[in-house]
Order: C-alpha cells, then sequence, then structure tokens
C-alpha cells in the first residue's frame, strides 16, 4: 500500500504547493480558518510523527508539535519537496515494521498495517481539500474502491472510537449509506446513547444517503453538502429525514 500512500502525497503536494497555489496563503474552504500552508504543515506532520513513533517503537503516538523537520520550507518550490519526504519516511516505516508489528496508536496498539490504511486515507482526504483550494478537479482517478475504502475507514473510526465522542451518541436515529458503485458497500449508521455502532448491510433507516462512493466520502467527511455536484464527482441522493443526516454531519466532522 506503500505505493498508493505516495501516489496521494504526490497529488497533494502538486496542489498544495504549485504554481497554483501561490504564497501557500490563500484559504482552504473544506478547513475553516486554515491556510493552504496550514494544510500542508499538518498533513507533513502527521507523515513524520508516525514515521518517528513507529521507527521508535514509542509507547505513544508522538506528539504533533514533536514532529522531527515539522515546518515546512518558507519557499513555496521547496514545499513538495518536504511534503514528499514526509510521505516517504512514513512509507518506509510502516514497510520496515510489517504489517503484523504492533506499535502505538491513537488509544493504544495498533497493527502497522491500520497505520497504513489511516495515513493513505488522511493524505487523501487532504488532498481534496487542496485541490479544491487552488482550483484543480479534485480526486481525478481515484476508483470506487479506493473511495469506498475511505468510507469504510472513517466509518469504522467512529465506530471504535465514536464512544469517546459524546456528541456523537443520539437517541437511536439510524443513517444507511450506500455506495452505489462498488458491491455491497453500504452500512448502518446508528446513534445509540452510548455512542456510534456501524455495521454493514442494506437496511430500512431513517435517512438513506447514496450514491458514487467518492461522492459520498467526500460528503460524509464533510468536503461537499450532499447537494453540491460542483466537484465532479457525481450526485448524492437524501431519502427520508435530511435532518437526521444534517446533525450527523455537524457532529462528525473529520
Amino acid at each position: 500500500m506503500s505505493d498508493a500512500l505516495m501516489l496521494q502525497v504526490t497529488a497533494f503536494a502538486d496542489a498544495a504547493s504549485g504554481e497554483a497555489a501561490g504564497d501557500l496563503s490563500r484559504p482552504v474552504p473544506t478547513c475553516p480558518d486554515w491556510s493552504l500552508r496550514d494544510l500542508a504543515r499538518h498533513l507533513g506532520r502527521v507523515h513524520r510523527r508516525v514515521a518517528a513513533t513507529v521507527t521508535s517503537g514509542a509507547e505513544r503516538l508522538m506528539r504533533p508539535e514533536d514532529a522531527p523537520d515539522g515546518e515546512p520550507p518558507r519557499a513555496r518550490d521547496e514545499v513538495a519537496t518536504w511534503l514528499l519526504a514526509g510521505g516517504a519516511a512514513v512509507a518506509a516505516a510502516l514497510r520496515d515494521a510489517g504489517p503484523d508489528r504492533l506499535v502505538a496508536g491513537f488509544f493504544g496498539p495498533a497493527p502497522a498495517s491500520w497505520w497504513e490504511r489511516r495515513m493513505l486515507h488522511e493524505t487523501l482526504v487532504h488532498r481534496y481539500d487542496a485541490e479544491v483550494t487552488v482550483g484543480f478537479a479534485p480526486w481525478a482517478g481515484v476508483t470506487p474502491a479506493l473511495a469506498a475504502d475511505g468510507l469504510a475507514e472513517s466509518l469504522g473510526l467512529l465506530d471504535t472510537y465514536g464512544t469517546r465522542q459524546a456528541d456523537l451518541a443520539g437517541s437511536g436515529q439510524t443513517i444507511h449509506v450506500h455506495a452505489t458503485d462498488e458491491p455491497s458497500c453500504e452500512w448502518l449508521v446508528t446513534r445509540t446513547p452510548s455512542g456510534v455502532e456501524v455495521v454493514a448491510g442494506h437496511t430500512k433507516a431513517d435517512v438513506a444517503v447514496r450514491g458514487p462512493a467518492a461522492a459520498l466520502f467526500a460528503v460524509l467527511t464533510n468536503r461537499r453538502p450532499p447537494e453540491d455536484t460542483g466537484d465532479g464527482l457525481g450526485s448524492v441522493e437524501v431519502l427520508g429525514d435530511a435532518g437526521v443526516l444534517t446533525d450527523w454531519l455537524r457532529v462528525s466532522a473529520l
């Protein structure tokens, strides 16, 4: 998966530090209060802190501010090199660790393969941010399978760690998520009093949200409203109680 990660890092770097980026002070519409430089700093630090944590065998994930070489260069034309170096570092660290080695995760040990998938989709989502900021068509070449895996990974994070976020709890509200261009990519999200539950499968819900996997991924990571098709990824249909989806998007922002 390291090749897939570096493909996304390269696409992000092309957008975030190319001529269209200007001086990197341009605001990122999908990440309020961030500039392109802030976005590049965030992703470069994420890659470096995970690489350093995995390589060192530390029991806890390194803090972002402690990431080595954690500040992007001032010159725009050097930022791409800095971003690619961070991506290469995390890819190499995870490759050397092997998929089954336990390393520090968010809240305890996790296999290195978990981080490899997490880094791929973290980079993919922020690639969208960078590309829409500079006017690129986002996610060119991203396959339905990759987008569907991003959906599955993001929903899995909420299912695993949702009990730690009180705002995600509810009183039984249900959301059916259906990627129409990938077989068997359907999930039911239930907001229970104790947290979020996510199960695969087709079932009725308070609201259903369906469309191409990439469009769904953008919507469910709060990159675009369901009704907005300006990114070229396709239309998303909302059936049922739209207010349930609106409130879910409000509390589940990534």
